[in-house]
Formats: structure tokens, sequence, C-alpha cells
């Protein structure tokens, strides 16, 4: 008996170890100790430094940092470990692999799980899983750092299975294996994609629904739909200590909620509250036509930082405006050029998915007759439609404005992941279908030749076609000359490499068009002789994956490649202090903070490894913050930033252009008592008064506030002072002087969610004064004040989330070893 279970299991290590040796052969440089290069990673690293920092120093949970934005809540940067049991599983699956052969390596684990869940053969699983590791939207993913998002994904395939196992009546090992892959997708903390598997598991729970109508089997749906109800509640509750803190915190942010000023949009919906900007979220939004990437990955010109050869029409036209033939092949050779051409603001590739993957897709169209089909085409049109984002708003803007949740995600590129995983899934079932089904052989050729005309002829219309009708103007190029213009010294010469530039992404485009034909008619003769009795179809399924691979590897190695590892030692100096860096830090003072202008300070985290600053990197921001971001500190408001102690400031200097560090005398510091306060009759008005006041003697606050302070006249001597004596990220401690009762200011970024203040012990109202601080009313004479930072969510979701994940952990050994026992012979 136990060999039998060996027996069984050695095809399973068989593809495990497979998939390594796969990863690791893609990720090579991994062998060789170098680690990845990836930007978002590199910024992560800056945003969570004060925090992971003050976790290792004083071992409590870090719960605010003033490393970004003048302060924010850690939340969606780091809190130290997680309460949830369930992340050891994360790294248990991934077989503690270095990163990114992890993320390769758990993306095709999930995929084949799934395949095996659908019973299909075994190289037609290998196939299959390679495929979806291996999609360009993957590896752009992997390359720019978007880890959490990776490992969302390799989730959905198995999440998928433990529905088709529910709804094939098989209860106990259905909900186990949606639970536990649920719980481990949602851990790993990317809510849109963890979005987008509901909405096909909606799908195949819809489609399940109709087939057990049909087949008069309602009773055991609803008792699927039940346990399967009560296994996503399961696989939620461990992230409880994530949750139900975003939950809070979002309602302060850009995410969550609008601004609380009106004089921008004066015709803003109160209906429409709640949600990101339309703009802003739908600003990442794939063509109509773009989405045929899927079958030729150069359709729109690739990425916006290309490489080109010495073959090209840009090397050329560079080598005849007068560069000499060296400097010309070294400029090629870079990833700069611009070859992109659609709409998104910028790109790190585009969505491939494979030539093979979408012939056999469109295959299974014709002769796939599974009630599966029907859910696997509704979610790849949901998917493709979602991602068309503004380049579709009659259907989009409602989606936006009315679905639930729907608003608070951004870049609908990001739900191309839906085909990626459904188009692989009926690519595999038209294989299984076609070499191992029971369709006649003269109708099966008939349908297989049908695919090819169909594919062929579109790759045709769009390759050579495209070449000859499109112009290949991109919404950029005007940039992109004046770039040239200036590079070159004059409109002609940057015009002809332009004309070159458009010359590329047209033969890229032709390139691919030949390159699709290959390997499509490789998987048709494949297929072809299969049904002939000419090849076996293990034989032609081992074609077909070798094929898929090497295609997928050709292209994925444009967008990850040996270029984009450096050894380790090279990625820890990558944001090393510069000399201006250097100088600040010279400064001992433990809070003060810095703005960084040789930058975009506001999508930079690099300046948070190693000060306080102004600016910083995060998709939630607080409003308040943005609104002041908007509104004053892009105006180079100086009372604004004085308030928010900015003592140093970063810019290029005049002469060499290197970062050279400033000091800001007018910098308020952490807190002081003003003299007089002005009363705003609103939002509107409270920011439109930091336009023209002097913070050190006067403070803005809105009316809201003046039931606290109404019969208060603040009171501040020569010698009243608020000075710092204690600095934690969850507790700041002071000391004040004065004579009478004053108003104190506090440099710290107002958040009502869980900063409490203290006098001598007694509990006192935070106020929020100058649209963004925090603001105390201070007796006369000599006081302790005190901040902490108490949110009560936080804690209640952390002991929601031990008790819960243990008792997941639980309840799914237990359903396994069940269904394992019930498997068992006698």
């Amino acid at each position: 008996m136990k060999y039998t279970w060996f027996k069984a299991l050695t095809p399973h290590l068989g593809a495990l170890l497979l998939f390594v040796a796969l990863a690791f052969v893609f990720c090579s440089p991994v062998l060789e100790g170098k680690q990845l290069l990836q930007s978002d990673m590199v910024h992560y690293k800056g945003m969570q430094k004060e925090a992971g920092d003050y976790y290792e120093a004083t071992g409590d949970i870090p719960l605010w940092t003033n490393s970004m934005f003048g302060g924010m809540p850690t939340y969606v940067i780091y809190t130290g470990p997680s309460t949830n049991k369930v992340g050891i599983l994360n790294r248990v699956f991934a077989l503690y692999l270095p990163n990114p052969v992890d993320m390769f390596f758990v993306l095709m684990m999930g995929m084949y799980v799934l395949l095996c869940v659908l019973d299909f053969k075994y190289w037609i699983r290998i196939t299959g899983a390679i495929a979806y590791g291996f999609a360009t939207f993957t590896i752009t993913s992997i390359d720019a750092g978007h880890i959490t998002k990776v490992m969302s994904m390799a989730y959905i395939a198995p999440v998928l299975g433990g529905i088709i196992l529910a709804y094939r009546k098989q209860y106990l090992a259905g909900g186990s294996l949606t639970a536990l892959a649920a719980a481990v997708m949602i851990y790993n903390n990317h809510p849109q994609i963890t979005y987008y598997t509901g909405i096909i598991a909606l799908c195949l729970a819809i489609a399940a629904g109709i087939h057990a109508f049909r087949e008069k089997q309602l009773p055991a749906f609803f008792k699927a739909s039940a346990i399967l109800v009560a296994a996503g509640i399961l696989a939620i509750l461990p992230s409880m200590d994530n949750l139900l803190i975003m939950k809070e915190y979002t309602s302060y942010t850009i995410r969550g909620s609008q601004s609380e000023l009106t004089t921008d949009q004066p015709d803003k919906d109160p209906k429409k509250s709640g949600g990101l900007d339309i703009g802003y979220a739908f600003q990442w939004s794939y063509g109509k036509g773009e989405t045929f990437t899927m079958l030729l990955p150069h359709l729109v010109g690739g990425s916006t930082s290309e490489k080109l050869s010495t073959g090209s029409h840009v090397y050329q036209t560079l080598t005849d405006i007068g560069v000499p033939p060296a400097k010309a092949a070294e400029a090629v050779e870079r990833p700069s050029w611009q070859l992109y051409w659609g709409g998104q603001p910028f790109t790190g590739g585009p969505v491939y998915i494979g030539a093979i993957i979408c012939f056999l897709f469109v295959l299974g169209l014709f002769i796939v007759h599974s009630w599966h089909k029907w859910w696997l085409i509704a979610a790849t049109l949901i998917g493709i439609v979602l991602s068309w984002g503004y380049n579709f708003p009659e259907l989009n803007n409602f989606l936006f404005y009315h679905l639930p949740l729907y608003s608070k995600f951004r870049a609908p590129t990001m739900a191309l992941v839906i085909p990626q995983v459904t188009m692989v899934i009926l690519a595999c079932w038209a294989l299984q279908e076609l070499l191992y089904g029971k369709q006649t052989k003269a109708w099966l050729e008939q349908h297989l030749k049908m695919t090819l005309y169909v594919t062929g002829g579109l790759v045709l219309l769009l390759a050579i076609g495209g070449s000859m009708v499109y112009a290949f103007n991109g919404p950029n190029d005007s940039n992109i000359l004046a770039r040239y213009t200036q590079m070159l010294g004059g409109e002609i010469p940057a015009a002809r490499l332009l004309n070159a530039l458009k010359q590329d992404r047209s033969a890229m485009l032709r390139a691919d068009g030949i390159r699709a034909l290959v390997f499509i008619l490789i998987a048709f003769a494949a297929l072809w002789f299969s049904l002939k009795e000419k090849l076996k179809p293990v034989y032609a399924t081992g074609i077909i994956a070798f094929a898929v691979l090497f295609d997928l590897f050709q292209v994925d190695k444009s967008y990850l490649n040996e270029d984009s590892f450096m050894e380790a030692s090279n990625l820890e100096n990558y944001i090393a202090p510069s000399p201006a860096d250097e100088m600040i830090l010279r400064d001992k003072d433990p809070y003060y903070r810095v703005l960084n202008a040789t930058t975009n300070p506001f999508l930079d985290a690099n300046t948070s490894y190693f000060h306080k600053s102004i600016g910083g990197q995060s998709p939630a921001k607080l409003w308040i913050y943005e609104d002041l971001i908007q509104h004053q500190l892009t105006k180079n408001n100086m009372a604004v930033f004085n308030m928010l102690n900015t003592r140093y400031f970063i810019v290029p200097d005049r002469q060499s252009g290197q970062p050279v560090a400033q000091r800001n005398p007018g910098a308020l510091g952490n807190a002081w008592f003003v003299k007089a306060i002005q009363w705003a009759p609103n939002a509107n008005a409270e920011m439109k008064a930091l336009d023209h006041f002097n913070p050190a003697d006067t403070v803005i606050i809105d009316q809201r506030f003046q039931q606290t302070t109404s019969a208060f006249t603040p009171a501040a001597d020569s010698n009243a002072r608020i000075v710092l004596d204690k600095y934690g990220l969850n507790e700041l401690k002071y000391t004040s002087v004065n004579s009478g009762a004053g108003l104190g200011v506090f440099s710290d970024i107002y958040y009502p969610a869980g900063w409490k203040a203290f006098i001598d012990g007694k509990e006192t109202p935070i106020l929020r004064v100058n649209y963004a601080l925090r603001g105390l009313v201070v007796p006369a004479g000599k006081h302790e004040i005190v901040f902490r930072f108490e949110p009560a969510t936080f804690f209640l979701g952390r002991k929601i989330s031990t008790i819960s994940s243990i008792l997941l952990l639980v309840v799914v050994a237990a359903g396994f070893i069940l269904t394992w026992r019930k498997q068992e012979p006698a």
C-alpha cells in the first residue's frame, strides 16, 4: 500500500523538480549569488527602513512611520511579524527557494494542481504550468518587484481547483483546498488579484449552478456552495490582522474616500465617493487593439525601454547622421528605446500568453463540449473588457462607480491576469480533447484546420496588414522628438531618427508575425500527425510543451535577463547615501524632515531609507497630505515646509549638478506655541488660508473644532516652549513650559484613528490644525505631553488572526486526512 502511494506521488514529485529546474535555468544568475534588481522592491526597502529598524531595536510593533509623507501608518509597509500562521505555508509552498525562483515555482505548481484536479494527462499539466508560469505579464511583474501580486497570482488556479472539486461532490477535498489556497492568497495581500479571482470564481459558480439545474442536481450544488462560502470565510479570518485595520485606514486615504476640498471639483457627485479618482485609476488601460499582444507581443512595440540591434533602422540612421559605429552600437543595445506606441503612460512589456496557447484556446472554442468552457469564455471576455478601462467608458465607467469595491483599484491592465488563467485552462482542455477525447478523427481534423485558418489568418492580418496600415505613431512621440532634437542638436536628424524608430516598430511586428506562424505550424503539425497516428499523443504533447517553453523564454528574456541581476553587494549599495545624505546624517537630532528636490519627491521612497522625508511613494496616501502636496508643497510654499519641520533640502548643485544639502533656517521644529487662532469656515477656506500665513505665530483651524476652543485665546510668552524628550514611532514625549494657557502646534500629521494625547496622564482632545497637523490646548505651567498611537482595531485583528489561522490549519489538515482515509484501499 505504501509503495502504491509512493508510486502515485512519483510523477508529481518529478513535475515539481522540473519546475524548480526550469525556474533556476531562467534565473541562472541566482546560481552565481546574484540578486534581481526590482525597482519597486528598492523603493520598498526605503519605505519600511525606519519601521524595520525600530522593530529590530525595540521588539515593539511599529504602527507609525515618519519616514514618508510627513508621517503615516505602517499598515501598508511593515508591522513586524504577522500573527497569521498561514504565512509559514507561504514559504513552505515556495520550498524556501531564492527570489525570484520561488515565484516561478509556485506559479507553475499552482496551475499544475488545478490541471490535476481536471484530470488532464501528465504532459498536458506540465504544458499548462509552463505556459502560466512564464507568461510575460508574470515576467514584467516580477521584474518590477510586484511580489505580492505574483504570489497572489500563484494561488488563483488552486482556488479554482478547490471550487471544482466541491461542485463534483468532493466536499471535504474541495472545501479544504479552497480554504487553504484562498487563505495563502489573501495572506499575500494583493486585494486586486483576489478581487479578480472572485470574478472568475463567480463565473464558475454560475456555470456550475446552470449545469446542476439542467442535471437536476441543485441540492448538491447548494451544499457545495455553502461549503465554499464557509471555506471562504475561514480563509479570510486569518488575515484579519491586516484586513480590519486596512478597512479603517482606507477610509482616510486616496483609495477609499474623497478629499474634503471641493474647490478643484465643484461638480463632485457625493454618490461617486469612496474610491480613487477615475482618471488616476484608469491611467494604465489596455487599448482594444492592444489586446492582441497576447498573440503578437510587439503589436504595439513591446515596452517603453527596449533594446535594438545593429541590424535595426535606428542603428543605420545613427551611423548615417555621423554617429561613430561603435557608439551607435552601444546606444542601440541599451534598453532605452521607446518602441511602445500604445496609450499607457509607460509599460515594462506586453501581456503575451503565447502563440501556441492562443492557437489552442481557439481550438478549444471549437472542440471542447464541457460546461466548463462557458465560464472560461465568460471570464476571459470579462478580463479583457475590464482591462480596456477608459478605452471602453460606456461600461467600465459604470462598473467603476457601481461595482462593489472596484473603485479602490487602479491599473485596469491587471485584469488581464484573468485571461492568462482561463486561456491556459481552455488551451489544455483542447489538447486533452483532441489527443484523448472521443470525437471522430475526421471531425477533429476539420476543426484543427479551421483553427489554423482562424489563427493564421489573424496573424497575417495583424502582422502583415498592420505593418502596411498602422502609422506606428505613439502619443508620446512628440516628447521623443524633443529629446532627440536636444540629443542630436537639430530637428532634421531628430525627425530622421524618430522615423527610423517607427520603421523598427513595423519591422518587429512583421518579425512577430513570422515567428507566431512558425510556432502555430509546429503545434498544428504535432497534433495533425498525432491524429494521423504517425506520432504518439504523449510525443505530440511533449513537442508542444517544448515549443511553448521556447516561445515564452525567447520573449521573456527581452524583459528579464542577466542584465536584470546584479551582485548582492552592489544591490546593497544601490541606495548608498550621497555626500548630501551623509552631511544631513551628521545631524543627530532624532526628528526633522528632508525634501529631496533632485527627484520627484512624491514618487520617491529612496530618500526615506536615510531620512524622514516630506515625500515618499505610496498608493495609499492620507487624503489630507495629498491635498497638502497638490495645493501647497508643489507650489513651494515655504510656510508649509516650515510648519512640517523641513530642516534640509537636497538640491542639485548649480555647477556640478550633484546633490547638495541646504539647511532651512525657517524650520519650526517639532512643536511650538502660537499667539493667534484664525478660524476657517470650512476645509476649502482652511487650505486657502495656508497660502499666506506665518505658522510660527498663527494657527488656522476649521470651525468644526471651535466648540473645544471657542472661549480660548492662546498665550505664548517669550520663554514658552515645547521640547521633544523622547522620539518613538508609537509614542512621542514632550515637555511644555508656558506662563499662560496656550495652543501647541505639533509638526506631526493628524490621524484620528488611533492617536491619543495625554497631558500629565490625562487624555486631551487632539485638534486638526493647519489642515494636516496636530494641535493641543495646553494649560499654563510645566507639563508632560505624551502622544500614543494605539489603534484598537489593529490589536483586535491580531487576536482574531492568531486564533482563526490555527483553526484554519487544523480544519484543512483534518479535511485532507479524512479525504485520504476515504480513498485509502481497505
